[in-house]
This record gives structure tokens, C-alpha cells and sequence, in this order.
């Protein structure tokens, strides 16, 4: 008895363990805008759409226990206190926004400065279908304001989770979002109307583009269980289907069919046997 206990308890101790080492899992992760160096600081200029999809990003992964995540402004003072960790990230962000290409030699470097083993690069632009010239949604929006441009533009958010320990890609994404009016105009000739624009981005990166990044970011990091089942087994092409008479007649109402026959009858005794001719 006394040592079936003590199987029972050691078993349990194993158990407790063993979950509370899963739990203690911690993942250190960089969040990385293009847009990190451009910092609004004045009521006439907005934050860039990488960085607003950033800090949404950054609240969002917060939430969950098991990852680290440094603010944009934590990352912006580090950059900017070294210069050679400014110029390598400089390059990882002017390769991802010109080419959609990772630089992972200088984003190594990048992440073990910061202690973390992932990055999460996140980019933003403007296009429309006259040219593929990619611009700052902001620049965009003064250009067609100043010209009248009635194009309809088109915001592109890529976002890439990089595992920087193998130098491969983990996760990728692309979203897209028609930012013209149903006329097609995207202009904004006042500060009403700019900051009209600017609600609606932040609507649709806190709702959509920056809730999508993050449930994602967390799938790779901790996958759900995969739930398998047995499935049927087919019916074999070789078994005849028996016939059943009067199958279908428990799907009729034996009132009504009382009726029926009833009123047959009655028709048939209507005739005249006169009437049939052979």
C-alpha cells in the first residue's frame, strides 16, 4: 500500500514538473517597422501606417504571458544610441521595402543586440494601378490633395516573422486595403479630412491587419494541437442496393391518403361505363 502511494505521488511530482517547465516556455521577439526611424512630433504630420500597425502588433502580443516584446520606442532609443546597430538596421529595412527581401546577415546582428532569436518586420506603401512606384501613404495623400488626383490607391501591409538563429522565414503575410472613397477619390484639402483618413487607418490596422499578425505570431510560436479522425469507410461500388417496396409510404399521412382514395372512388363511380369506348 505504502509504496503503491508513493508511486502515485512521484508520478504526480512528475507530471507538475513537466507542465510548469511548458509554461515557463518564453519567447524574446523584436518587432521591426520600416517605418521606425520617421517619428511624428507635431500636430501637422501623422504617424506612419508600419508603425501604427507596429504598436497595435506589440499591444496585442503583450497580452500573452509566454512572449517579450520590447516597445517601439524601447527599440528606437537602442537603434539610435548605437550608430553601427542604426546602419545594419538601416540596411534590413531599406532591403525589405525596395525588394521584399530579408537581409539576414545584418539582422542577425540586429537581434542578438536586442537578445531575441525573431523578428517581426512589418511594411507599409501606397500604389496604384498607373504605377508600381511604391510611396508613404501620407506622401500619396498630399500628391493626389495638391493635384487632384482621383486614382484609386491601394495600402499593402507585409509583415514577416523571421526565425534568426536558422536565418529562415517562419511566417509571412500580405494584406491589402482599397483606401479610396467609393468615387474614387483619396484627397484630404483640410486637417478634418486627414485626420478622417488617419481614423479609418487606425480602425483598420486595430481591428483587422494588426489582430491577423499577432494570432499568427503566436500560432508559430505555440501551434495548436492537431485533431485528426477516422474517417468513414467508403461504401464498396460492388454492394447492390436492396429494393424495398413501399419505401416511401410512411412519408405520407394515412389520413390523407384516406381522403385520396375516398375521392377516387367517388370519381369512379361517376362514370358511365357508357363513356369508355373499346
Amino acid at each position: 500500500m505504502f509504496r503503491t502511494i508513493t508511486k502515485i505521488f512521484f508520478i504526480f511530482l512528475l507530471l507538475v514538473i513537466s507542465s510548469s517547465k511548458v509554461h515557463a516556455i518564453q519567447f524574446d521577439l523584436l518587432v521591426l517597422p520600416t517605418d521606425i526611424f520617421s517619428v511624428c512630433d507635431n500636430y501637422f504630420c501623422f504617424p506612419e501606417v508600419s508603425n501604427i500597425v507596429a504598436e497595435d502588433v506589440i499591444k496585442n502580443l503583450k497580452d500573452y504571458p509566454n512572449i517579450n516584446v520590447k516597445s517601439l520606442y524601447q527599440v528606437r532609443q537602442k537603434l539610435n544610441s548605437d550608430n553601427e546597430l542604426k546602419q545594419k538596421a538601416i540596411k534590413v529595412i531599406e532591403s525589405f521595402d525596395k525588394n521584399d527581401k530579408v537581409d539576414f546577415t545584418n539582422l542577425n546582428y540586429i537581434a542578438n543586440a536586442f537578445n531575441c532569436k525573431s523578428v517581426l518586420i512589418i511594411d507599409t506603401y501606397a500604389i496604384n494601378d498607373k504605377t508600381t512606384l511604391r510611396r508613404n501613404l501620407w506622401d500619396t495623400l498630399e500628391i493626389s490633395s495638391a493635384f487632384k488626383i482621383t486614382y484609386p490607391f491601394e495600402l499593402k501591409t507585409n509583415a514577416v516573422l523571421t526565425d534568426c538563429v536558422n536565418s529562415i522565414i517562419m511566417w509571412s503575410g500580405k494584406y491589402s486595403k482599397n483606401v479610396s472613397d467609393t468615387f474614387g477619390y483619396y484627397n484630404a484639402s483640410n486637417q478634418t479630412q486627414a485626420l478622417s483618413q488617419l481614423e479609418k487607418i487606425k480602425q483598420y490596422s486595430s481591428y483587422i491587419t494588426s489582430k491577423n499578425i499577432s494570432q499568427n505570431v503566436y500560432m508559430r510560436f505555440f501551434p495548436k494541437d492537431v485533431r485528426t479522425f477516422t474517417p468513414k469507410p467508403k461504401q464498396s461500388d460492388n454492394t447492390q442496393t436492396k429494393f424495398v417496396p413501399n419505401a416511401l409510404d410512411h412519408l405520407s399521412d394515412p389520413h390523407i391518403r384516406k381522403e385520396i382514395d375516398k375521392d377516387n372512388d367517388k370519381k369512379f363511380r361517376d362514370f358511365d361505363l357508357d363513356d369508355f369506348v373499346f
